[in-house]
């Protein structure tokens, strides 16, 4: 999974990619292909360490070093 989409962009060509998106947001969405949803909100809700979490694709080589190093990749949840 590369990020958020707004819907299932293999089957909706419109679906637009999110970046950056907020707790309150993620909830009013109903987005199938998150299965981590509940996981993702149940952290930044319950937490005082947790701020934001990222979702990046692990299957991407470079991918985690990118985040690391503050480059735009995969969405970021924040709450």
């Amino acid at each position: 999974m590369d990020g958020l989409y707004t819907a299932d962009h293999t089957k909706e060509p419109d679906a637009t990619f999110n970046s950056d998106i907020r707790a309150g947001e993620l909830m009013s969405m109903r987005l199938e292909t998150l299965p981590v949803e509940p996981v993702v909100l149940e952290l930044l809700t319950r937490s005082k360490l947790v701020k934001s979490i990222r979702l990046i694709n692990g299957l991407v080589p470079g991918n985690l070093t990118k985040a690391l190093a503050g480059e735009n990749v995969g969405t970021i949840i924040r709450s």
